[in-house]
C-alpha cells in the first residue's frame, strides 16, 4: 500500500513546488493555450496587435521627443530605441499585471479542481512570451530594413525575454495572492506600473538623467531589462555588470519570499476569493 504524506503548504520547499509544476505541465499547457486562444479569438488582425500596439507608441513618441522636444540621442535612431524599450516594458506589464489578477480571474477553476495554484500566474509569462518574442522578431527586421546594424548577440534575445517573464512572475508571486484578499492591490497596481515606466529609461535615454543620480538610475532593474534587449539587439552599450549582478540577486530574493508569501495564504485563497 502506497502512502502519500500532504505536507502543510508553509512547510513545504522550491523545490517541491517546481516538481509539482513539472508533474502538472500539460496542465500549465492547456491553460497558456487557452489564454492565448481566447486574447486572439475574435481579432481581426491576431497577433499583429502585439507589433502594431509599440509600433504606434514609437510613432507617438518620436513625434513628441525627437520632434517637439528634440532629446538627444547620441547618433541613435530614436525609433529603434524606443520601439526596444516599448516592447520589454509591454511583456513586463502584461506578466505583472495579468499574473497579478491571475487567481481573482481563474477563481472558478481554484475552487473546484485541485492543482498546485502556482502554475495560475505562470500562465502569463508563458503565454506572453510568444507575443514578446513576435515583437523583438518585427524589430530585428523593421532594424534591417532602416540599415541599423543587427549585432550578434540576438542569440540571447530569448534568454533576455526569460529572465524579464521569470523577473515578472517573482513579482506576480507577491502580487497575486496579497490582490486576491486585497483588492486595493489591483486598483493601484496600474498606476504603480505607469509610474515605474516614466521612471525608468524606457523612451528616453538615461543620459537626460543629472550624472549624479545616474549610475542608480542604471541600477532600476526595469532599466537592466531594458538597457540589456538594446544591447543584445541592437549592439548598444552594455549594462553595467553591478546592475545585472543585482537583477539576478532581485529575482532570487522577490522569487523566494514571493513563493514563501504564496504558501502562507494559499490555503486560505479559496474562502477569500
Amino acid at each position: 500500500m502506497t502512502i502519500k504524506i500532504i505536507k502543510p503548504h508553509s512547510e513545504r520547499t522550491l523545490v517541491e513546488d517546481a516538481a509539482d509544476i513539472w508533474a502538472h505541465r500539460e496542465l500549465l499547457m492547456v491553460l497558456v493555450r487557452r489564454e492565448i486562444s481566447v486574447r486572439y479569438r475574435q481579432a481581426v488582425i491576431g497577433l499583429l496587435w502585439v507589433v502594431l500596439q509599440p509600433l504606434l507608441t514609437t510613432a507617438i513618441f518620436t513625434t513628441v521627443f525627437v520632434v517637439f522636444v528634440r532629446i538627444p540621442t547620441q547618433e541613435q535612431s530614436y525609433p529603434l530605441f524606443a520601439f526596444a524599450g516599448l516592447a520589454v516594458w509591454q511583456y513586463f506589464n502584461r506578466v505583472v499585471t495579468e499574473g497579478g489578477g491571475s487567481l481573482i480571474a481563474n477563481s472558478a477553476l481554484i475552487t473546484k479542481v485541485s492543482f498546485p495554484r502556482l502554475i495560475i500566474p505562470l500562465v502569463s509569462p508563458i503565454a506572453a512570451a510568444l507575443d514578446s518574442l513576435v515583437a523583438i522578431s518585427a524589430l530585428i527586421v523593421i532594424a534591417m530594413l532602416m540599415g541599423a546594424s543587427v549585432s550578434w548577440t540576438i542569440v540571447f534575445t530569448p534568454l533576455v525575454i526569460a529572465a524579464v517573464g521569470l523577473f515578472g512572475y517573482a513579482i506576480a508571486l507577491w502580487l497575486a495572492p496579497l490582490n486576491a484578499v486585497y483588492r486595493d492591490v489591483g486598483i493601484a497596481l496600474p498606476s504603480i506600473m505607469q509610474v515605474a515606466m516614466y521612471m525608468s529609461p524606457i523612451v528616453y535615454p538615461a543620459t537626460l538623467v543629472p550624472e549624479r543620480i545616474r549610475w542608480l538610475y542604471e541600477l532600476n532593474p526595469i532599466a537592466v531589462m531594458v538597457n540589456t534587449m538594446r544591447w543584445v539587439v541592437l549592439g548598444t552599450n552594455a549594462p553595467p555588470i553591478a546592475g545585472l549582478g543585482l537583477f539576478v540577486a532581485l529575482i532570487v530574493l522577490l522569487f523566494w519570499g514571493g513563493a514563501q508569501l504564496f504558501r502562507r495564504m494559499e490555503g486560505n485563497l479559496i474562502d477569500r476569493i
